[in-house]
């Protein structure tokens, strides 16, 4: 592991953990490495979303021939965008079965870039059914008992008088469509919003908000959309319908504990932000048709009107309260999740690992 991922297993006391960087050495190089270190395992599952995911799964193929190699699709949805998909495809098909985190997955078209089909054969598709619904549910106990007083350090950090604003969080990217494209469409609006050139409504009542910057925990070493909100906020200046804007320094658990409200234009704990009972808008460039835009789950922006109409909404506490069973079912969540990982472990031949419906 490596990253973020490395401090995740170091949090969690394993005993057995081996570090690498791709800083000073080639993916080619390092995936070569790995692999044989990897030799003697009998099954190996990789992540997609990464190009040395690729690297990785062909050097296990040489380096470590006799085991099962599986490739880990993570995300709840058929396309991701921002090149996640386009790299998830490649690995996809240099593994040897995929498990799916949405059970769903097994039989639905995948997409590398819409209409453009992953073909991924039925058999190398394999339904896990996970997803951190436990997570969901410590947030939303967590938003009943902990909200005020995250809320008052909040507030007494960046020296803010409280009147009830509405604590917004924007859930950031990792890719590239989300630095260039997602990003600058949301500060754009909100630049926008703070020229009091909206209807009467909003004249009268303009959006109180705090408005957050949660970075994706890959995006914090390279600050490129950090760097952005820093010239974005010099070049805003002091205008007078200018919301507050802070990169948080938040967990992202502490984050969605405080939010009011969340924003975001492609993530997959979208459905966790549902299930913890977390109003939340889709803004962007585009509309990403992810789980909660095709429920209706969440309100779109892609304007600075549909933007001020749904923070309205929020403000005015109408809320679009999903079904939990329904998103249960479309994430696809399987009870015996545990039993069917363990199924793909122990039992290692492509033909048994791949019966799991």
């Amino acid at each position: 592991a490596t990253g973020p991922a490395l401090k995740k297993f170091q949090d969690r006391k394993f005993e057995i953990v081996i570090p690498f960087s791709l800083e000073k050495i080639s993916e080619k190089e390092a995936a070569t490495e790995l692999a044989k270190k990897c030799c003697n395992i009998d099954v190996i599952i990789t992540d997609v979303g990464h190009e040395f995911d690729v690297a990785l799964q062909k050097a296990l193929q040489s380096e470590a021939s006799r085991s099962l190699r599986l490739a880990y699709y993570d995300n709840p949805e058929a396309y991701v965008p921002g090149g996640y998909s386009s790299v998830a495809a490649k690995v996809m098909h240099v593994a040897q079965g995929v498990l799916f985190a949405n059970a769903n997955l097994v039989k639905a078209p995948l997409y590398q870039a819409p209409p453009q089909e992953i073909c991924l054969a039925r058999q190398n598709r394999i339904a896990l059914g996970y997803y951190p619904i436990n997570q969901a549910t410590k947030i939303a106990a967590r938003r009943a008992s902990e909200q005020s007083h995250i809320r008052a350090q909040l507030f007494s950090k960046y020296s803010l008088i409280d009147r009830g604003q509405q604590v917004l969080v924007y859930m950031g990217g990792n890719n590239d469509e989300y630095f260039s494209q997602a990003l600058p469409a949301f500060l754009q609006f909100l630049n926008e919003a703070s020229i009091p050139e909206d209807p009467p409504d909003f004249q009268e009542n303009p959006p109180d908000f705090i408005v957050l910057l949660q970075q994706h925990p890959g995006a914090k070493k390279e600050n490129r959309d950090g760097a952005l909100v820093q010239q974005w906020l010099a070049q805003r200046g002091q205008q007078p319908r200018a919301c507050p804007f802070f990169i948080s320094d938040l967990s992202a658990d502490d984050a969605q504990v405080v939010a009011d409200g969340i924003l975001y234009h492609q993530t997959s704990m979208g459905p966790q932000f549902a299930l913890a009972g977390i109003p939340t808008i889709q803004v962007g460039h585009s509309i990403c048709e992810d789980t909660l835009v095709k429920n209706k789950w969440c309100a779109t922006a892609t304007n600075k009107v549909d933007l001020l109409t749904a923070l309205a909404r929020l403000r005015w506490n109408i809320k679009t309260e999903p079904n939990n069973e329904v998103i249960m079912r479309e994430l696809g969540i399987c009870s015996d999740w545990a039993n069917r990982l363990e199924h793909v472990i122990l039992y290692t031949s492509d033909t048994e690992a791949v019966q799991l419906e």
